[in-house]
């Protein structure tokens, strides 16, 4: 066997595996626009362990994203309540596929889970640069991109998409600054 030509075809495939995944995302992006806009948005709920679908989300992530090191901290116990799990997988591939879109390859993307009395936090942190005050409120629009966002695929309705996931659970999306 041939190390280089062997290290050749992972990273095809790793190509190959990445593009099926943001097609399947722009398809299901375009599809949910739709929905929202129509009113035919709705939830599934049942019993989700969000510590689960946190790991699996990123395991399923690894392979799309080879040159960066995807750290999760987060609770060894179950985190279960009445949710959308595959509407909150959605959300939080949004999340990491834009963390990892924009910063550098050999940078980390960290998931921090964390729960209080009353609620669960969930922060998707990457090593990129800052986004400027100013375009912050543009963000969650749909069909907005920003600039800088030159080269980079994407239909602009990720977030507007995650942000009502989340919303439509009783929580909300914000941007934090680098601490």
């Amino acid at each position: 066997a041939n190390p280089a030509r062997n290290a050749t075809v992972q990273r095809h495939t790793n190509i190959i595996i990445s593009q099926a995944w943001r097609l399947t995302r722009l398809v299901n992006d375009l599809l949910d626009a739709s929905r929202l806009s129509s009113g035919q948005f709705t939830l599934i709920r049942e019993q989700c362990d969000l510590s689960t679908l946190v790991k699996e989300t990123v395991d399923q992530l690894r392979p799309v994203a080879p040159y960066h090191t995807l750290v999760i901290n987060a609770p060894d116990v179950p985190i279960v309540g009445n949710w959308d799990c595959g509407r909150l997988q959605q959300a939080l591939g949004n999340l990491l596929d834009n963390a990892i879109k924009y910063s550098d390859e050999h940078t980390t993307v960290t998931v921090d889970v964390w729960t209080t009395s009353d609620s669960i936090h969930v922060s998707v942190h990457n090593q990129g640069a800052s986004i400027p005050s100013a375009d912050t409120q543009l963000l969650f629009r749909p069909y907005t991109r920003l600039q800088g966002s030159n080269g980079r695929q994407g239909s602009g309705l990720g977030l507007f998409i995650t942000k009502s996931i989340i919303e439509a659970h009783g929580g909300t999306l914000q941007l934090e600054p680098n601490k």
